[in-house]
């Protein structure tokens, strides 16, 4: 039965991607967002409770437009990975700030690890790098569907940067690559077990240290990176921030992921529409906050 529902939403998935393949890249991802739009009641509940917990202040409406906002983004986000190669060659689609951060870190030859979460659209990042022929390798959470996390993977590689599962293999691919001095985009909001719990908007979070260690151990320039979605648009203003110091001995990973949390809680709160807030990012204390409503 498992395999069978793979490959019916192998199949679902594939006649949407005819459908905008047949549609220039800022009318698809018009259409895509329309849909995201009107599918974003179905996605209240798990948003509200990260919602009402992060940004308590807000209003029921304004919860709401952040939501719809979310959905729009998502489904712009899912219809761009069709156009990557594009949003790399067409020089009006990002804006790059920081490049000079960029071409110092690919001249140490000790490779860099740029920082994000899941805010705008992290393969801009990506593709802004890859305008510079330094495309990053990003290491992700494989999806359910082997099907479609095996076509996910095809159209990540537009990009020509390896494309790794999180685990064990990835890990190695993702270490072997830096000592390279190649780079490597890690999303660094997602839960992890195991991980020390760090604030993040004021709320304590189990935050993975893997991004601070692996600089410290490999030398790895350190630049935290966001790629913000210009309005209802496929344009999107890119910024790689100046390095985090990981060679001060005083400075521990987690002191560095505690500076981590905090550059991304200000990015959100500048764009929280452009947040994908379904992460199960606080475990109970979403859960508690879930059970109010």
């Amino acid at each position: 039965m498992t395999a069978l529902r793979h490959r019916i939403e192998q199949t679902g998935l594939m006649a949407a991607q005819r459908v905008l393949e047949r549609l220039s890249l800022d009318r698809g991802t018009a259409l895509a967002g329309a849909l995201g739009r009107g599918f974003s009641p179905a996605l209240r509940s798990r948003a509200l409770a990260n919602l009402r917990l992060a940004m308590p202040d807000l209003d029921t409406p304004e919860y709401h437009r952040i939501i719809t906002g979310m959905a729009d983004n998502l489904a712009r986000n899912a219809a761009e990975y069709l156009h990557l190669a594009e949003l790399r060659d067409d020089p009006e689609r990002i804006t790059l700030t920081g490049a000079d951060h960029l071409e110092a870190a690919r001249a140490t030859g000790r490779g860099a690890i740029l920082v994000t979460g899941h805010l705008g659209n992290w393969e801009a990042v990506r593709a802004a790098c890859a305008r510079l022929d330094w495309p990053p390798a990003i290491i992700y959470r494989q999806f359910n569907n082997p099907l479609f996390d095996a076509h996910s993977q095809q159209l990540m590689s537009a990009l020509n940067a390896p494309i790794l599962h999180k685990g064990k293999r990835g890990t190695l691919g993702l270490l072997r690559h830096i000592r390279k001095g190649g780079a490597a985009m890690i999303l660094s909001d997602q839960r992890f077990n195991g991980a020390p719990e760090l604030p993040f908007f004021g709320i304590p979070a189990k935050t993975a240290l893997a991004p601070a260690e692996i600089a410290i151990q490999y030398g790895a320039t350190l630049l935290p990176v966001r790629g913000i979605r210009r309005g209802r648009t496929s344009r999107f203003d890119v910024t790689i921030d100046p390095p985090l110091h990981t060679d001060n001995h005083d400075n521990t990973a987690q002191d560095t992921m505690r500076e981590i949390n905090r550059r991304l809680e200000s990015w959100i709160r500048e764009t929280p529409e452009q947040y994908f807030w379904l992460h199960n990012r606080w475990g109970k204390a979403a859960r508690i906050a879930s059970a109010g409503q």
